[in-house]
């Protein structure tokens, strides 16, 4: 079991995970650079029932090029980024890594949507790496 805390920039906004994280990826999708203004999204995903969060974000959802419904959460605050949800994964979380308290918990195995990452991005060649999403 992990045991991961985080907060958004102001504080509004904290969480508490404790749980497996079954999936640790970087997304280089053109939604979750623009979602998060970087490069890629750094994830970490859970259980949402293994997540519990103290605040209510804001919600955006939007279509995904798969067609699902994608739901970014935010603080209303201060504009942090804090989570993601896809409907065809229904249950899970994904929490944005950068915020994380527990740095050494993050550790990638994949690469995602490559077709769409920035030129400078350098990918690690140690980690599988898949055009678009897998599976």
């Amino acid at each position: 079991m992990t045991k991961l805390t985080g907060k958004c920039l102001c504080g509004e906004i904290s969480f508490a995970a404790d749980g497996d994280v079954p999936v640790m990826a970087n997304c280089h999708c053109t939604d979750c650079r623009q979602s998060t203004g970087s490069a890629f999204a750094a994830l970490m995903f859970m259980k949402e029932s293994d997540v519990t969060v103290t605040g209510t974000p804001k919600t955006f959802q939007h279509a995904s090029d798969a067609g699902t419904t994608m739901t970014k959460h935010f603080c209303g605050t201060c504009g942090t980024p804090l989570f993601t949800q896809n409907s065809a994964r229904a249950g899970m979380l994904g929490l944005r890594a950068g915020l994380i308290n527990e740095q050494a918990e993050f550790a990638p195995k994949v690469n995602v949507y490559t077709s769409s990452k920035m030129n400078a991005t350098a990918l690690d060649g140690a980690l599988a790496a898949f055009e678009k999403m897998p599976g």
